[in-house]
């Protein structure tokens, strides 16, 4: 199974994933990224923080950006 990186990009840089995912394919991986979202959104909000500075960049094994999600995005 391919392994997907979900990496942070804010204001101040990037937080890379060292770690990743295994899952069945990048249309996963996308799905996956919008469902923590508002979580993460819910984090940001509760410290102060913008949400709008933020977005996952989600990269495959070889580092090829195949998304990027603002936080900002719909998610249904």
């Amino acid at each position: 199974m391919p392994v997907f990186f979900f990496d942070v990009r804010w204001s101040m840089g990037l937080e890379a994933d060292q770690v990743g995912l295994d899952l069945a394919s990048a249309e996963v991986a996308y799905l996956e990224a919008c469902k923590a979202i508002p979580g993460l959104t819910a984090e940001l909000l509760s410290v102060g923080d913008n949400p709008r500075d933020y977005s996952f960049e989600i990269a495959d094994e070889a580092g090829r950006v195949l998304w990027c999600i603002p936080f900002t995005e719909p998610v249904h």
